[in-house]
């Protein structure tokens, strides 16, 4: 079994390199301190089974380079990896198609389950005691990027060619599960959990 970290903290690698050989010596790691190498490692015809790749990367997000990895090479199976333990993070992973999320502050033994369940084709997101934005959709994801970009709500009608209602509910909705009194204080709350950048 191969797996790719991707992740820019050496002391990370390291640690994580030392868990594999304690636990299961029989897995390969390799390691990319960014995107785009490994990207770059893809490209030059590496395999991996999987690839475990922080949220936080030096080049690009690590959601899109979940992304980039998925199109390049589909069979491998993707899982993000964070400092935070939020239910933002997990939204955002389920919505870049990984298949688990995993955080630093986890033991080992917890890691390697959830890393086994996701190879042996299961999707692996373990709920957290208490989600901020747990029940916010992609769609709502949308609209609040479109809303932090300085959208009006003509101008999200027609980007995501939806009804003035549907706006509007949306954005009630949104306004309720962050417990936001307006635009201001939703952006505001949605980049502190990490929903939008």
């Amino acid at each position: 079994m191969t797996a790719l970290l991707v992740d820019d903290h050496p002391l990370f690698q390291d640690g994580f390199a030392a868990m594999l050989r304690h636990h299961r010596p029989d897995w390969t790691l390799r390691s990319a301190s960014s995107g785009a190498e490994a990207v770059g490692l893809l490209a030059g015809g590496e395999r991996p089974d999987l690839a475990i790749i922080d949220i936080q990367l030096p080049d690009i997000d690590g959601f899109d380079a979940a992304r980039v990895i998925a199109q390049m090479a589909p069979m491998v199976s993707r899982v993000m990896i964070s400092g935070r333990e939020d239910g933002a993070a997990r939204l955002r992973s389920r919505d870049c198609g990984a298949s688990g999320f995993i955080s630093k502050a986890w033991a080992p033994e917890r890691i390697l389950d959830l890393l086994e369940q996701v190879l042996a084709g299961g999707v692996a997101f373990e709920a957290a005691e208490r989600e901020s934005g747990k029940a916010i959709t992609s769609r709502q994801l949308e609209v609040l990027s479109l809303l932090a970009d300085g959208h009006s709500n003509k101008a999200i009608e027609r980007r995501m060619n939806i009804a003035p209602r549907t706006v509007r509910a949306h954005l009630t909705e949104i306004f309720r599960l962050l417990e936001a009194d307006g635009r201001m204080q939703a952006i505001l709350k949605a980049r502190q959990l990490g929903l939008i950048r």
